[in-house]
């Protein structure tokens, strides 16, 4: 088999002939998606406390719900909608895929429903720590925030998407 034959080469070959905004919506996408899996990863929603760091007042039994991750938070879903994004990135940004582009965003619409209906309002909430502290605050940390960046960069790249097929 001629080395230009193989599978890799002939996976390459299309993205160097790519325009820029094919190359854009892979970019955006699989950035999106990256950062997706990044927000599973990090925390979530951290609780203070005005006397101190949580973790250093908490007792053991309260330590523990100082911080929440995207894992607990999320059992792991954002993860797999990462890895989607990122694979649908590939199909509408190198394959001119209008069906990728649109999992894209549903993708991103699926991320902002997650942040509306169990990451805002958890970070709002001081929960056991709250019931022993009560100058306790909850607040987003930079797994919210990644969360967000990454639905709308999947977003954007679906839009685009879309934008490059039928143009």
């Amino acid at each position: 088999m001629e080395a230009s034959q193989t599978p890799v080469a002939h996976a390459r070959v299309p993205v160097r002939r790519a325009g820029p905004l094919a190359l854009l919506v892979l970019a955006l996408g699989a950035l999106g998606g990256i950062l997706l899996m990044a927000a599973e990863l990090s925390t979530v929603v951290t609780i203070d406390v005005d006397m101190g760091t949580c973790e250093e007042l908490a007792g053991t039994d309260v330590r523990d719900a100082c911080s929440v991750s995207g894992f607990e938070q999320h059992g792991g879903a954002l993860i797999l909608l990462g890895i989607v994004a990122v694979v649908m990135a590939f199909g509408a940004g190198r394959g001119s895929s209008r069906p990728a582009s649109l999992a894209l965003i549903a993708v991103a619409m699926i991320v902002v429903g997650i942040v509306v209906a169990r990451d805002i309002p958890a970070a709002s909430e001081t929960g056991l720590v709250g019931l022993r502290y009560e100058d306790a605050r909850a607040g987003a940390s930079a797994g919210l925030y990644l969360e967000c960046v990454g639905a709308a960069l999947c977003a954007t790249a679906g839009a685009l998407g879309l934008a490059r097929g039928s143009g």
